[in-house]
């Protein structure tokens, strides 16, 4: 199987990342909540546009924002910090690994943060 982070759509590619079919819809209204809620805390520390998803129609194309031409060097990383944090919800793994799992969502957080705010210096030559 592809890589599911590489599908379009937001929804499915957390889906399948989350170790379901892409297609099954059974866990869609807490998947939902959980990216819904990633997603905002993403832009709330200034990375990419305000969304929300819904269902399989909105795509991670619809979070970038063209003008945070660094932070969207760095996109991919978007898309595992969104995942990380539905799993760390959705599936939450062993309680050995929780604090493990969870550093690592807030080192993704920091980075992100970091390089778009690079976006919104203005460089006086």
């Amino acid at each position: 199987m592809a890589n599911p982070l590489q599908l379009p759509s937001i929804l499915e590619s957390i889906r399948g990342a989350c170790g379901l079919d892409t297609s099954d819809e059974s866990f869609d209204m807490e998947l939902i909540m959980h990216i819904n809620s990633a997603l905002a805390t993403l832009n709330q520390n200034g990375v990419g546009l305000s969304i929300s998803v819904s269902d399989t129609t909105q795509l991670w194309e619809s979070f970038k924002d063209p003008t945070q031409t660094n932070g969207n060097e760095l996109f991919e990383m978007v898309k595992h910090y969104v995942f990380v944090k539905t799993k760390l919800l959705f599936d939450p793994p062993p309680p050995s690994n929780v604090q493990y799992i969870s550093e690592a969502a807030n080192e993704d957080l920091w980075r992100l943060r970091e390089t778009f705010n690079l976006d919104k210096k203005v460089v006086i030559p």
